[in-house]
């Protein structure tokens, strides 16, 4: 069985978004009181040319699939229990605009979505 990388709160959740284009960001609520995101996306061609708007809102993109396995228009969001405690209007917002949200205390999902966690715990641990 899979263990959780260490750096990944054991109460987060991955919220995954259907997006359209590098400039998905600007549709999602800024994540509020200084407060961070990790973001992995789809397919490399959903990376923005400049990454700051998506930080000046809270969003830090951390990777994407490769163009080999991609998993298409879609941003994962690495959400922690603490946030969604502290920011419930910024989590319902966000939430109503998820595909799928994956519970990471569930092995399954760990052991399928093994890559993308991976980027978000190397975010977390640097």
């Amino acid at each position: 069985m899979l263990t959780r990388p260490r750096s990944l709160p054991a109460d987060a959740i991955l919220l995954r978004l259907q997006v359209d284009g590098p400039d998905w960001t600007m549709e999602l609520p800024s994540v509020p009181d200084g407060a961070e995101v990790t973001v992995t996306l789809g397919h490399p061609d959903l990376l923005p040319v400049d990454t700051r708007p998506a930080r000046d809102r809270g969003y830090r993109i951390v990777g994407a699939a490769s163009e080999q396995r991609p998993l298409g228009s879609v941003a994962d969001l690495l959400v922690s229990g603490e946030l969604r405690q502290a920011a419930p209007a910024w989590w319902d917002a966000v939430l109503r605009r998820a595909t799928r949200a994956f519970d990471l205390r569930l092995g399954p999902v760990q052991q399928v979505l093994d890559a993308e966690l991976a980027l978000h715990a190397a975010a977390l641990e640097g």
